[in-house]
């Protein structure tokens, strides 16, 4: 039975971003009127010394409507900014020793939050993990969807809530809910149980037309056979979010 180390290092590579869209306040040739609130009441500014905050009474009206020609947002603290935040909320993941017999799991976490954006994707842009040996050998990405297969060399991620090779992983968690926010996995990442590493890949996608955050779970696997070559192996793992337009 041959072991060998393996770690993986996640690490935030860049952030690109466009404005995503064109906003038009309600305008006219005589007037213009940016911000509009209906409503009992609120102030933009609530604050002392010790404290600011922005308050809102008996609002109207939440969410958004739109046709082929326009787009609104209703609610009493709507920014006429778009932005992209993207985070990575893991560190590292350290998969253990391998071995022919078992498939070893792992997980990461990055989240995405917008506000009235026109869509995004998020890449990953690294080789799978390779290792510190001369010639180095680079562990077998899986090149299309399949199951984890104890005895195979492979490398493969999703974003799901998987029950196989082991109980791991979440499905994307949009925050507050899918009504705003609308982060999902992307094809071939979105199959429980199912799994693939390519690089260059989109591993999740928006279409837009949200705010707020979504919640990404990585969920590694890797595989070993009898002919992988020992040693300590490393990815650097590069994710790229790019705006869409």
């Amino acid at each position: 039975m041959k072991h060998l180390w393996l770690a993986i290092l996640v690490v935030l590579a860049g952030l690109l971003y466009g404005s995503t869209q064109v906003f038009a306040q309600y305008t006219s040739t005589n007037y213009q009127t940016n911000e509009i609130f209906f409503g009992t009441g609120g102030d933009l500014d609530t604050s002392s010394t010790n404290y600011q905050a922005q308050t809102s009474a008996g609002g109207l009206a939440v969410g958004t409507t739109s046709s082929t020609n326009y787009q609104a947002y209703s609610g009493f603290l709507t920014p006429n900014e778009p932005f992209l935040e993207f985070g990575i909320d893991t560190s590292l993941v350290n998969l253990g020793t391998l071995d022919t017999l078992n498939a070893k799991t792992g997980t990461a976490n990055f989240h995405v939050r917008v506000y009235i954006d026109s869509g995004y994707t998020v890449q990953t842009m690294s080789q799978p993990p390779s290792s510190n040996t001369t010639p180095v050998h680079i562990l077998a990405g899986m090149s299309s969807t399949a199951s984890s297969s104890a005895g195979t060399e492979q490398f493969g991620i999703n974003l799901r809530a998987n029950t196989s090779p082991a109980t791991f992983g979440t499905d994307p968690s949009p925050q507050p809910d899918g009504t705003f926010a609308t982060g999902v996995a992307a094809t071939g990442y979105n199959t429980v149980n199912q799994y693939k590493y390519v690089q260059g890949d989109t591993i999740a996608q928006s279409s837009g037309s949200g705010w707020g955050a979504t919640n990404f779970t990585m969920a590694y696997i890797a595989n070993i056979n009898l002919v992988t070559p020992a040693g300590s192996y490393t990815m650097i793992h590069d994710l790229v979010v790019v705006a869409t337009y």
